[in-house]
């Protein structure tokens, strides 16, 4: 009887050994061959959680060229703005130059890929869709953030192409009902070899490529997004031997839930 118990118990001892070797090497492998990253403001929602006076998301991003290279419409991805207003801008970040800001401190955006290099993008609202929407008193309810979503369309042409396409928009976005307008109004905008489109699914609070009528560059994007691990509190440190206005980002407190996949 001894000896049948320890046929059976043994393997299973070894099979959890090896799992739980699989299970630490994946972590280290994910840690050191990915960057980590946190959300910090709104302007993802309801996508992502980036409130800063509380928990927000943070996971892992692929900052490796071979995936920057071959970032795919509505991906989302980190960068940093090339815009002269942006909090972190010093002449405009270009990757793996030495004349940027500090990667270490400065906060990169979290956006999402709305158009690629030497393609052309523009916006239509559906005007029925659009009425229904401005009905409601509520604009951020379901139903009036339903047929806001619905009017407000996605076209993008490529390159040689006589025509614009209309875009599957299979994620969420918060629309500001009461600007809607300003994207049928919007003139097309045309990519050049290096320009991306990027907009947060958040409308109503991003600052991105269609407040500042311009795109981004291939030289301001960090990574694409892997997956969300799980949530954690920001802190903050101003650096006291400066002029009191850089501040250190923490991601501290952090707890793990299972890896939600963007990649």
């Amino acid at each position: 009887m001894k000896n049948k118990l320890k046929l059976i118990i043994w393997p299973l001892i070894y099979l959890v050994l090896i799992i739980n070797v699989c299970i630490s090497f994946l972590f280290v492998f994910r840690s050191y061959y990915f960057k980590s990253i946190f959300v910090s403001g709104s302007s993802m929602e309801p996508t992502l959680n980036g409130n800063s006076a509380g928990f927000v998301d943070y996971g892992l991003i692929d900052d490796h060229k071979k995936a920057i290279d071959d970032i795919k419409r509505f991906q989302i991805i980190t960068c940093y703005y090339p815009f002269a207003d942006s909090h972190d801008y010093v002449g405009g970040y270009k990757r793996g130059k030495e004349n940027t800001v500090n990667m270490d401190e400065a906060s990169y955006k979290i956006k999402r890929v709305y158009a690629l290099p030497n393609e052309t993008i523009k916006f239509e609202v559906d005007e029925d869709l659009y009425n229904k929407a401005i009905s409601y008193a509520d604009p951020y309810c379901e139903e009036a953030q339903k047929y806001a979503q619905e009017a407000l369309s996605v076209l993008v042409k490529k390159n040689g192409d006589l025509s614009f396409v209309k875009q599957d928009i299979n994620f969420k976005r918060k629309i500001k009902i009461s600007r809607m307008m300003d994207y049928a109004n919007f003139e097309e905008y045309e990519l050049k070899d290096d320009e991306y489109w990027v907009m947060g699914d958040n409308y109503s609070a991003s600052s991105d490529c269609f407040n500042k009528k311009e795109p981004i560059f291939y030289d301001n994007i960090v990574g694409v997004l892997i997956s969300i691990n799980g949530t954690c509190k920001i802190t903050t440190k101003v650096d006291e031997n400066d002029d009191g206005t850089k501040i250190s980002y923490r991601c501290k407190d952090r707890k793990i839930h299972w890896p939600k996949y963007y990649y």
